[in-house]
């Protein structure tokens, strides 16, 4: 009778900094265990492991940052990427670190995974010096999570990376990566994005009118400021078109301000608002959805191209977001607006042109990687086997 083989042990470490990192490592899990794998694997926040203030500012930053200062986000993501990795840390980074992180070392060093796969580059940039040495034995996998790589992302340490596309594994083999740690894998989703439902009967199961032309907004990144003056607008801008139908679904997530404000508002009659807060179900709205206005966070981008949704950005942020959203433009899956009369003209040209739209349809399905879950998960198993 042949030995059964003990199933491999992997650790999903993400940071609270964008919840897109999160989603990947949830989407992980959720694949591993939607396939029984032979792996026993548990996804944890870095941050859990460090001193409780660092876990607030790092949390905070990005998010206060980006809202208040988006011109200044971009100055520090281009000024990180041009002198951030290639420099050593300094005695005094490095005294700090040793002391942040000795819990989450204590902690890998008690579990013992027989592979760490990272949706976020903290989990080995800052204990980047003790995976050096020669007796640490426990691999590190980079999972990239926006259609960019920045800097920051870059370790000697790290076993493989999983990039979402050619030309980011191009850029990253021009900084120095060999090619046998690239693999060009796609961003990992939860696994009902790769299930499609057909457009009607994904209205009809949500209580959805099922013939509208239907719009998808999608809150997550958007402070109130923004979201709460764009729905009313676009829906004054679709009031000139008087004798057509247009369904409306607009995501407020967590932000219950977002929600009771708009909930009071008085749209167009030929306009029909649908209001969600958070829900889990954000698969079925793009199954529903003609189009989607969004941010360009990895996570929310890739879901909608494995759903084959076409997508405006709007006022993408400097940084991660503009390569995203130059990613998705230079393929034709997207359009672009950065204020609400070039919103309004996008708009227009997808309902006047419903072959653009078709169009914007198929380039997505081409560049969609669905399976990418999965294949990361496979290929980290054989190389730890």
């Amino acid at each position: 009778m042949a030995l059964l083989k003990k199933k491999k042990s992997l650790l999903v470490l993400s940071a609270t900094a964008g919840a897109g990192h999160v989603r990947a490592a949830e989407a992980l899990v959720a694949t591993a265990e939607s396939l029984s794998m032979p792996v026993t694997i548990r996804h944890e926040d870095i941050l859990d492991f460090t001193f409780p203030l660092f876990k607030k500012v790092y949390a905070d930053i990005q998010f206060t940052i980006i809202n208040r200062s988006p011109e200044l986000w971009g100055f520090l993501y281009r000024r990180t990427e041009s002198k951030g990795v290639r420099k050593k840390k300094s005695p005094l980074l490095k005294l700090f670190d040793q002391f942040n992180y000795k819990k989450y070392l204590r902690t890998l060093n008690e579990w013992k995974p027989d592979a760490v796969i990272c949706t976020h580059f903290l989990p080995y940039a800052a204990i980047s010096e003790q995976l050096k040495k020669p007796e640490w034995t426990i691999p590190f996998f980079g999972v990239v999570t926006d259609y960019y790589v920045h800097s920051l992302w870059l370790n000697e340490s790290v076993r493989r990376y999983y990039v979402p596309s050619d030309e980011a594994a191009w850029g990253m083999y021009a900084q120095g990566i060999q090619h046998k740690k690239l693999l060009v894998s796609g961003i990992p989703v939860m696994p009902q994005f790769a299930e499609r439902s057909e457009k009607r009967k994904a209205r009809t199961s949500l209580g959805l009118s099922p013939t509208p032309f239907t719009i998808l907004v999608l809150s997550g990144g958007y402070g109130v400021g923004v979201i709460d003056e764009l729905v009313p607008s676009v829906a004054e801008f679709l009031s000139s078109y008087e004798h057509r139908q247009v369904q409306m679904i607009v995501v407020c997530g967590k932000n219950r301000k977002l929600h009771e404000t708009l909930r009071r508002k008085r749209f167009p009659p030929n306009v029909d608002v649908k209001l969600y807060q958070f829900i889990d179900f954000v698969d079925q709205l793009m199954d529903a959805s003609d189009v989607l206005i969004t941010k360009a966070g990895g996570l929310t981008i890739t879901e909608a191209l494995v759903k084959h949704l076409p997508m405006i950005i709007f006022d993408p942020i400097p940084g991660q977001e503009g390569h995203n959203t130059n990613y998705i433009l230079e393929h034709g899956a997207a359009l672009t607006a950065t204020n609400f009369s070039i919103l309004h003209y996008k708009l227009k040209i997808i309902l006047e042109q419903p072959e653009l739209l078709s169009s914007m349809r198929i380039k997505a399905e081409v560049i969609a990687r669905s399976d990418a879950t999965k294949k990361i998960l496979e290929d980290v198993l054989n190389c730890i086997r």
